[in-house]
C-alpha cells in the first residue's frame, strides 16, 4: 500500500513538472493573468473608489507601498493613505497610461508589472496640475487570487 502511495506522489510531481507549475510564467501568461486586474484597478482609480482600488493589494500587515521614498506598511495604512490622497473619493484626478504595461514573472506565482502613467488634477487654487509617474508592483498568486504584495510609485516629472 505504501508503494502505491509513493507511486501516486511521484506521478503527481511529474504532472506538475510537465505542466510547468514550478516555472515562472511566460510574459504572455503573466499578461493574461494580471492584465484584467490592472484594468479593473485603473478603472477603480479613475472612479476614485478607494476600497475597490486597494482591494487588489494583499489584505496583510506585511504588504508595502513606497511612494516617492515614503514607506507605507500594511493594508490598513495603504487604504488610509489612498483615502487621504483622493480626499475620500472627492478628487478629480484622472490617470492615463503612457504606453502598454510591462509584465514579467521572476519566479513561480509572482508577476512584476511596470506602468508609466500621467495624472491630471485640479489644485485647491483652481490651477491644473499634471504629472508623470512610474508604478512597479509585485503580484503574488494567493488562495484568493492575484494580489499586490509590494509596490513602488515615483514621480518622473
Amino acid at each position: 500500500m505504501k508503494h502505491l502511495a509513493l507511486v501516486g506522489l511521484f506521478a503527481m510531481a511529474g504532472v506538475r513538472i510537465a505542466l510547468g507549475a514550478d516555472a515562472p510564467l511566460s510574459a504572455e501568461a503573466a499578461r493574461a493573468a494580471v492584465a484584467p486586474l490592472l484594468d479593473q484597478m485603473g478603472a477603480a482609480a479613475n472612479a476614485h473608489d478607494i476600497d475597490r482600488h486597494v482591494g487588489f493589494y494583499a489584505h496583510d500587515p506585511a504588504v508595502m507601498l513606497i511612494f516617492n521614498g515614503q514607506a507605507i506598511s500594511g493594508w490598513d495604512a495603504i487604504r488610509a493613505k489612498q483615502a487621504e490622497w483622493w480626499k475620500n473619493g472627492k478628487t478629480d484626478v484622472v490617470y492615463t497610461m503612457l504606453g502598454p504595461p510591462d509584465f514579467r514573472s521572476p519566479a513561480p506565482g509572482l508577476v512584476v508589472t511596470t506602468l508609466l502613467m500621467k495624472s491630471r488634477r485640479t489644485l485647491p487654487n483652481g490651477e491644473i496640475s499634471e504629472g508623470e509617474f512610474a508604478v512597479s508592483s509585485l503580484w503574488q498568486l494567493r488562495p484568493e487570487g492575484w494580489r499586490v504584495i509590494y509596490a513602488h510609485e515615483s514621480t518622473t516629472r
